[in-house]
């Protein structure tokens, strides 16, 4: 049933992208070209965050209890992040191309996310490394925290402490935009969480049916 709801949302959330009018860059008062990307970047970009937010947390989920269902959850809600923040950065760039001439400009928020995501590739490989399995949920527990700091900072809070023109992005899109506008930023942000959810969890029972594969194996 929730997949269905997850559904329904999305595709609500993409037609009610192209049914409102332009987003208004509130650094400039000019209206943003290829509105509707926004209306998938910029959720995609925050489902992002929410997925580090919950990989964290299952983390310490995961060392407080020793259930190892959730150090799956927490590896897969990273791994389904990262693919979100792919996505976001792919279509931000699109976004970048129509609105200020370039798909790459090594703007701060562009940097940011692509420090981010290298920090995420790099946690996935230490993972990888370890061949203890209880050590391995232990070590990607303090993993999963790092990569949340990483991606706070490097994505939401360096930006806001550049000056006022220190990058081209306009700031705080989800609290200004005109009434419809955030309406539609908002709902299309709930339905790419739900998304993620789903995914997560799709990807966790995976996981989990590999580990115990491999507990049949060792029998």
């Amino acid at each position: 049933m929730f997949k269905f709801v997850v559904g329904i949302w999305i595709t609500a959330g993409l037609i009610l992208g192209f049914a409102v009018p332009p987003i208004v860059d509130n650094a400039t008062g000019g209206r943003l070209m290829t509105p509707q990307i926004a209306f998938f970047h910029v959720p995609m970009a925050v489902a992002m965050e929410v997925a580090f937010i919950l990989a964290a947390w299952n983390g310490v989920r995961w060392l407080m209890s020793r259930d190892k269902k959730f150090d799956a959850l927490s590896l897969s809600y990273a791994e389904v992040g990262t693919v979100f923040g792919i996505i976001a950065t792919c279509s931000g760039s699109v976004f970048a191309k129509s609105n200020w001439g370039a798909y790459w400009s090594w703007d701060p928020q562009q940097v940011g996310i692509l420090t981010t995501l290298l920090t995420y590739g790099a946690l996935f490989s230490l993972r990888g490394a370890v061949e203890d399995e209880d050590k391995k949920r232990n070590l990607w527990a303090v993993y999963a925290l790092i990569g949340l700091l990483t991606a706070l900072f490097s994505t939401v809070v360096y930006r806001r402490l550049l000056p006022e023109m220190g990058t081209l992005h306009p700031k705080n899109t989800l609290v200004t935009s005109d009434p419809l506008n955030k309406f539609a930023l908002w709902f299309n942000v709930t339905g790419y969480v739900m998304l993620l959810v789903f995914v997560a969890n799709v990807r966790a029972r995976l996981e989990m049916a590999g580990e115990r594969l491999k507990e049949l194996q060792w029998a």
